[in-house]
């Protein structure tokens, strides 16, 4: 995956020393680019995190990384530092940047966190109904209904996120938004594997459920939809973390 990409890393590298040789007025212009240089390697790093490729506990090697990347260790140390904001990376004594293993009672609090805030939002959502919003929420059910039986776990991950976001928007409240993503960026690890699992469909006719409430404009029940989904799917996240980041026996998909 990272190798994958190392060719447009290096075409943003040149870019960034280009700009950094002979700057003309207008070179400070950011017009028309659509993403930093530290963005893209973090974004690179953050999906290798959460599909375990660099599982909970290992440590991050900045040399190893700079020629996976093809980057310079300033910006991969940008980039680490967008990820210790979100909290998907620790820096450890005499080991440096390490990936974050959460605790048991960490995922609790987390899960109690995101009931909370994904209750609220579909309360809110049922309440306001703004067509745009409505749209984006169907868009990406019929998306999880494409790939519910062929999709590979990280398709379903990133059609479940596109999901959560169309519900966060749903809320109309961007702070709300704003910090279900940063929660959510922290338990990607633990959706991924449980969507290995058999159990993913329910995890999907929840959404589905979940979805039809908001388009009818039943607060109550969307929020009810949300407790009981996250009550159960909550238990999972605990038994992946106490399995060592592994699927057990029997675990309902947390989509």
């Amino acid at each position: 995956m990272l190798r994958a990409d190392r060719e447009q890393v290096k075409r943003c590298v040149a870019k960034e020393h280009a700009t950094m040789n002979g700057m003309k007025a207008d070179d400070l212009s950011v017009a028309g680019q659509t993403i930093s240089l530290r963005s893209l390697v973090a974004d690179r790093l953050r999906q290798a995190i959460v599909t375990g490729r660099f599982p909970p506990g290992s440590q991050l090697r900045e040399r190893e990384l700079c020629e996976l990347t093809g980057v310079s260790r300033p910006s991969l140390r940008e980039a680490f530092r967008l990820l210790e904001a979100e909290g998907l990376i620790t820096t450890a004594p005499h080991r440096g940047p390490v990936v974050t293993a959460l605790t048991v009672d960490e995922v609790g609090h987390l899960y109690a966190l995101r009931r909370v805030l994904e209750s609220f939002a579909a309360r809110e959502f049922a309440r306001r109904r703004r067509p745009d919003d409505i749209l984006a929420l169907k868009s990406s059910v019929k998306r999880l209904d494409e790939i519910e039986a062929t999709g590979s776990a990280f398709e379903l991950l990133e059609a479940g996120t596109t999901y959560y976001s169309a519900l966060a928007a749903g809320s109309g409240n961007p702070y709300l938004a704003q910090a279900l993503g940063m929660l959510h960026n922290r338990i990607k690890l633990i959706r991924f594997i449980s969507l290995q699992s058999e159990g993913r469909a329910q995890g999907i006719a929840s959404l589905r459920i979940l979805s039809d409430a908001i388009i009818a404009g039943d607060e109550e029940g969307a929020e009810r939809i949300v407790t009981e989904h996250l009550d159960r799917i909550g238990v999972m996240a605990k038994a992946i973390v106490e399995s060592g980041y592994a699927l057990p026996k029997e675990t309902a998909a947390a989509v």
